[in-house]
């Protein structure tokens, strides 16, 4: 069982676009299936048979009262009274000299000629055209289920067929087109095609919820930051920015937040050098839910040193945390400010000791908050919160359980408990690494179920994109963690709700977290950029992802740029060394130096070894 594709249906779409009549295409498709008779009349609804039509083949968003038009036509959404006054107009008006009908009766009959008729009102109609025959099959057999031995021509005969097509009407009123695009691998798929974010990537119905974006999709920057212009594309899964300190990570990272949110997390970006000629600009695109990309741009006022907004903003419709180097975090919910009075904003921003211990009339914090859930009667939130800790714990201290709260002296509060090899240890007692992923697991689940409840009181269905910006990921963490932590925090959403999905955008610094996610990767979701100094400019580059497997491959490779996995010491004895080896007479006194300073500095198995004993030795020098 198989059914044809996306590209195969938008293809169709594309062919249909181009000038095929919507008479062609609906009216006389209805009139065949009808069995409509020739210099005969007999009693057919049209209007209602014309309504069904397209119910079966035009309804490609159910939420929508309007049905999508693949044909040309100034509007790709038409109406529900489409049948009845649109289609009907053209029917009685255009085509009318093709029917015996009298007006105002349900007799309806085609004349004799009605093929040289409709062809002659095709041509003298401006702009239109007749039917591409591969197209329109592909349109009407959407929907249905084909076995693994059909193939593109079975689509065709089985439209023929359905329609009753006979040999003159396919002669002179459908056209070929070439089909080389649709080659075999890409014309089925094994699920059916999303006709709604197909026909939504022509253009919303009327009646579409307001255009609000899922995920961020692009970020343009000019006169602004360390180089005068950056240029990221964001991966619809994951984003990830690696180089050097200072070139601009957490920069990109706080200019990514406000392209999401609207607000900036600490001070705002700031134009240092006025150049002439060159205006500052931030833009942005969003990624809405049906795939479209929103455009959206700011400048900077001089005058005002301040920032300057279109007057329509697209907005990212999702749940959105940030996650500061130093444990701070800003939080992101426009659901949550519909409940607010006054102008409120809908980012939060915590200091860790926010996060922790709370922030009246914001966040309970965690200390209070675990406590509260582990001994509600509903266990519903707290189990989730297990087992995000469960997903987040690292290799080398094993599951995060918790444990039960006790008190400590000198704080009048329960405070909870981690359960290890060696007692349970009340959390404020806990590492810096534990306590940072203690955190960031709190606010996910904290975030996730304020908007829930938010949702519940306004009576709206919760969103179903988070985006969590972390800066950093590996801070505080152990390797062993950090071969752990991105594809652990890639899949917490499943655990929040099965309809979750996460886009994650991080700086990172470290081979331990690039390496975890080589099995996981994906060319189409995922995208890695490095930042570099070139001379004395940064660039941002994006770079093609590879699987490199040792940890110090990670080291040596373009991300990081070290000549040699090893001590600065070492990497500078080895360059000697590689100097020596290519002169043309080497000294043997320096050979011998450079001997010494390497047995100092490299293991006796490094792999640099062989190399060079054998390149000394034939100059009398003895390892």
């Amino acid at each position: 069982m198989k059914y044809l594709s996306g590209k195969a249906v938008s293809w169709a779409i594309g062919q249909l676009r181009k000038g095929s009549h919507p008479f062609l295409g609906i009216t006389f498709l209805v009139c065949k299936k009808a069995g409509l008779l020739v210099e005969k009349t007999s009693r057919i609804k049209l209007d209602t048979l014309t309504k069904n039509h397209l119910e079966t083949h035009h309804r490609l968003d159910p939420q929508s009262e309007f049905y999508f038009q693949p044909f040309k036509s100034p509007k790709p959404w038409v109406g529900h009274k489409y049948a009845s006054s649109g289609l009907q107009a053209i029917n009685t008006q255009t085509f009318g000299q093709v029917f015996i009908h009298q007006k105002g009766s349900q007799s309806w009959g085609f004349k004799g000629d009605y093929v040289g008729k409709i062809s002659q009102a095709v041509k003298t109609s401006s702009g239109y055209k007749f039917i591409p025959l591969t197209a329109i099959a592909i349109w009407i057999g959407k929907n249905d289920s084909w076995e693994d031995k059909d193939s593109l021509d079975s689509v065709v005969k089985q439209f023929l067929k359905n329609y009753h097509i006979t040999s003159d009407e396919r002669a002179n009123l459908f056209t070929r087109v070439k089909t080389s695009e649709l080659s075999a691998p890409t014309l089925f798929d094994e699920k059916p095609a999303d006709l709604k974010a197909i026909a939504y990537a022509v253009g919303p119905p009327p009646d579409a919820p307001g255009e609000t974006g899922g995920t961020l999709a692009a970020l343009r920057l000019k006169g602004i930051g360390p180089a005068m212009s950056f240029d990221l594309r964001f991966g619809e899964r994951l984003t990830l920015v690696a180089g050097d300190n200072g070139l601009g990570k957490s920069f990109l990272l706080d200019v990514a937040w406000w392209a999401i949110t609207g607000k900036w997390v600490n001070k705002p970006a700031f134009p240092f050098v006025r150049l002439k000629d060159v205006k500052p600009t931030i833009k942005f695109e969003i990624r809405s839910a049906t795939n479209q990309i929103l455009s959206g741009s700011s400048s900077f006022d001089w005058r005002t040193h301040s920032w300057i907004h279109q007057k329509e903003r697209p907005s990212v419709e999702a749940l959105c945390i940030y996650a500061k180097v130093d444990n701070s975090f800003a939080v992101y919910d426009e659901t949550r400010e519909k409940l607010q009075a006054g102008d409120q904003s809908h980012v939060s921003s915590f200091t860790s000791n926010e996060v922790w211990n709370g922030k009246p009339g914001e966040i309970e914090g965690l200390v209070r908050d675990w406590v509260k859930w582990q001994l509600a009667r509903d266990q519903e939130i707290f189990p989730t919160f297990a087992r995000v800790l469960e997903r987040l714990s690292p290799e080398d201290l094993g599951i995060l359980i918790p444990g039960d709260p006790r008190r400590i002296p000198g704080d009048p509060r329960q405070i909870p408990t981690i359960k290890h090899s060696y007692g349970d240890v009340p959390i404020v007692f806990s590492s810096a690494g534990v306590q940072h992923v203690l955190l960031l697991a709190y606010l996910v689940i904290w975030t996730w179920q304020e908007h829930t409840v938010a949702a519940r009181q306004i009576d709206e269905e919760p969103l179903r994109k988070m985006v969590i910006v972390v800066d950093e990921i590996e801070a505080h963490l152990h390797p062993r963690w950090q071969r752990t932590m991105l594809p652990a925090l890639m899949s917490v959403g499943k655990l929040l709700s099965e309809e979750l999905e996460i886009q994650i955008i991080a700086s990172t610094h470290s081979p331990m977290v690039l390496a975890s996610i080589e099995a996981d990767f994906s060319e189409e979701a995922d995208v890695l950029y490095h930042l570099a100094l070139e001379d004395i400019n940064v660039v941002l580059e994006p770079l093609e992802f590879q699987k490199y497997g040792d940890i110090s491959a990670w080291l040596t490779s373009p991300v990081f740029g070290l000549k040699h996995a090893r001590s600065r010491d070492a990497e500078k004895a080895i360059e000697r060394a590689k100097t020596i080896q290519l002169a043309p007479t080497p000294d043997v006194s320096e050979i011998q130096e450079v001997s010494d300073r390497l047995r100092q500095l490299l293991a006796s198995d490094d792999p640099f070894w062989p190399r060079w004993t054998y390149f000394a030795e034939r100059f009398g020098v003895v390892l």
